[in-house]
């Protein structure tokens, strides 16, 4: 290792003495003395100094490219950050102006009901093996009370099952705990509705009452919970059984429970 590094200084010690020794012939030159040397010296020394101005301009130029593109991925940066901020203020608008209007819905249905409805929000889903609730921003501090009628522009929702002071739960018509008085509207057929998590039974219907797919079901009013005539489930399945007295029916909730926001509960 000592003798590469020797061997190398050497050499960098000749070439340093050649150059301060043409530098100082150049100098001659440039000044009048050795008139004949004046054009190969001015040839050499002309093109080191165009390497040195062409090392010196590309490095400038990659300097100066370099630090343009470091400031224009900042601006790039900037922006994006800029437009991503501007499109989640946009959603945030928007989801607002969607709440006014569900708001501006649900108060327009109140006015078609008791003025002592309460028109209440979901905060909160459950759907278990065993239970389908929802938990509304209104309790008993606001006037809910347990098995109060539920109901939405679209129809039945459920009833109050437990009311907190400033929350409830509400017991949704597919809840296996839920029984509800209705009828069909085509025939006026009546029947119990029970929830079965994810659809509904109609019990009690006579194996030779006139039930199809397709039929309304709306409340009948014989329960004492909900007015008469609101709109229940749909029928999607009626089967006989000769050696049963009843059919087994099946229906649909009219109420899309997973897209449930906004609703009004009815006082007694």
């Amino acid at each position: 290792m000592p003798e590469y590094t020797g061997k190398y200084r050497k050499r960098l010690m000749v070439a340093a003495v050649f150059a301060l020794l043409f530098w100082l012939i150049t100098l001659q030159v440039k000044s009048g003395r050795f008139v004949f040397l004046k054009q190969p010296a001015l040839t050499v020394s002309g093109f080191f100094e165009r390497a040195i101005t062409g090392v010196y301009d590309g490095l400038h130029s990659a300097w100066s490219g370099y630090v343009f593109l470091i400031g224009a991925r900042k601006e790039s940066d900037r922006l994006r950050a800029e437009i991503d901020k501007l499109r989640l203020e946009n959603q945030i608008t928007n989801e607002l102006l969607i709440e006014n209007e569900r708001l501006r819905e649900a108060l327009n249905f109140k006015k078609q009901h008791s003025p002592s409805s309460i028109v209440i929000q979901v905060i909160g889903k459950e759907v278990s093996p065993s239970s389908t609730t929802v938990t509304i921003n209104k309790g008993s501090a606001d006037g809910i009370e347990k098995d109060m009628a539920v109901i939405s522009p679209d129809g039945v929702v459920g009833r109050v099952h437990t009311a907190l002071a400033n929350t409830a739960t509400v017991l949704l018509l597919t809840d296996p705990g839920s029984t509800l008085a209705v009828r069909v509207q085509r025939n006026r057929e009546d029947g119990l509705l029970e929830g079965k998590l994810s659809h509904c039974a109609l019990k009690y219907v006579s194996y030779y009452a006139d039930i199809q797919e397709g039929d309304l079901l709306v409340t009948s009013g014989l329960d004492g919970v909900f007015p008469k005539g609101l709109p229940v489930a749909v029928v999607s399945g009626v089967k006989k059984h000769e050696s049963r007295p009843f059919q087994s029916v099946t229906a649909k909730p009219v109420v899309s429970f997973s897209r449930l926001e906004e609703a009004l509960a009815l006082k007694k």
